[in-house]
């Protein structure tokens, strides 16, 4: 074998040795991609989870005990939001309960534990507030028949936290 063979043969070496290195490099940032969406996906899934379990309560605590004529007027006053003294999660009864829920999980593969240590850790942090219906997107300092509860779900593993809104109705019609 000559220099020209032996040169095109270590030229080649240094190509596919920087090819291998870039594939490398491509499947790992593939592969971070990958677990960032399943970590955000499960983060949605919580959210997700506490809108479900809301949608199953009444809209307000007063909802069956006032003359609806006083209604919204009646409701929970909207600095009151919250749950009760007596009242703890997940023993709610209404949408408002949810206000000021701050709750760790722990996910590992598709079971959620909120007692576990093991498996990846999530904070849900809830808020409640009613609002108007021309602008659902901001809280006003009134009854109404519109309460939006907002669920930011973060992780230490994930670079921004989750946030997913629902507007609950009085009248059954939810946003």
């Amino acid at each position: 074998m000559g220099y020209r063979e032996l040169f095109l043969v270590m030229v080649s070496s240094i190509l596919l040795t920087l090819l291998i290195i870039q594939i490398n490099d491509h499947t790992a940032e593939g592969s971070e991609t990958l677990q960032r969406l399943e970590l955000e996906h499960t983060a949605t899934a919580i959210a997700q989870q506490f809108i479900d379990e809301a949608k199953s309560k009444k809209f307000d605590a007063q909802v069956g005990m006032i003359d609806p004529d006083d209604m919204p007027d009646d409701f929970t006053p909207w600095n009151s939001l919250g749950p009760g003294w007596w009242e703890s999660y997940p023993k709610f009864n209404d949408v408002d309960d949810y206000h000021n829920l701050n709750k760790m999980l722990y996910v590992t593969g598709t079971n959620i534990d909120m007692v576990s240590t093991n498996g990846v850790p999530f904070r849900a942090r809830i808020k409640v507030h009613y609002v108007n219906q021309v602008k659902p997107d901001s809280a006003v300092n009134t009854e109404t028949y519109l309460k939006r509860m907002t669920i930011t779900v973060s992780s230490t593993w994930l670079p921004d936290s989750v946030t997913v809104k629902q507007v609950f109705s009085y009248f059954g019609v939810n946003m």
